[in-house]
């Protein structure tokens, strides 16, 4: 065992380099996923802190309703609110008709345009990131390359639970390289219980209270649909790996 010179730099242990590959393999999705959780976070801290300067700009009529919906859609879109909090904002301003279409819309219209902008900046490089691990691979082409309508229940199923934030959700979806069409079907099924449901919440308060967001039915509903992701994804991927991966590959 040769020993190393004399002012030379020590190699990096195993576990980090492994984790720099796949950074680096990873590009611009890296720091992008860091955003996506941050950011509303961040965001929410800010509106609460904030609400008593705001609120008082928006009515009950068409320019308020207008003005909400793009800034609801840039908010959510760009990282910058979770969109439990414009749903209960929808529902609080515009009631509970009004509301929750409003809430659905600005939902539905953020992650079509928060997947349309971070497709071209993660392209597929998720998935070539996984391309060196024939595992992972696997599990890919099981959840997301079994027909259309397989694909549309699960994402929907990830649509529904908080397994992972909105714009967190958006931008994996990207990098896996979905397609448009199979995104915004399952996006439909996916999100409109909840921006429903929390809009729903919004239109019956008095005053506007941010934690009545997480009311029991609606938490009771987001445990419920995250238990059923990670039984459904962990089968899908069991059943995959014993079926199609090769015998001769050593285990993980």
């Amino acid at each position: 065992m040769t020993e190393p010179e004399p002012g030379s730099p020590s190699p990096a242990p195993p576990g980090r380099s492994r984790l720099r590959q796949v950074l680096a393999d990873l590009g611009p999705a890296a720091p992008l996923l860091v955003v996506a959780v941050v950011g509303p976070l961040l965001g929410t801290a800010v509106v609460v802190g904030t609400t008593g300067h705001w609120l008082p700009w928006f009515g009950d009529d068409l320019g308020s309703l207008l003005t909400f919906v793009a800034l609801g859609v840039t908010a959510a879109a760009g990282c910058l609110l979770p969109t439990h909090a414009t749903s209960l904002l929808a529902g609080y301003l515009f009631g509970a008709g009004l509301g929750a279409f409003t809430a659905w819309l600005v939902v539905l219209l953020a992650a079509t345009l928060g997947f349309a902008l971070l497709r071209p900046l993660v392209g597929e490089r998720a998935v070539r990131a996984l391309a060196g691990s024939p595992r992972a691979m696997v599990v890919h082409r099981a959840l997301f390359g079994r027909g259309f309508w397989r694909t549309v229940w699960i994402v929907a199923l990830l649509r529904l639970s908080p397994v992972l934030p909105f714009a967190a959700t958006n931008l994996v979806l990207a990098a896996l390289g979905l397609r448009g069409p199979t995104f915004l079907a399952a996006t439909v099924v996916g999100i409109t219980p909840r921006a429903l449901g929390v809009a729903w919440v919004g239109a019956e308060l008095s005053d506007l209270d941010w934690q009545q967001g997480g009311s029991l039915a609606s938490t009771a509903v987001a445990v419920g649909a995250t238990l059923l992701v990670l039984v459904v994804i962990g089968r899908i991927a069991r059943r995959a790996l014993r079926d199609e991966l090769p015998a001769s590959l050593p285990p993980a």
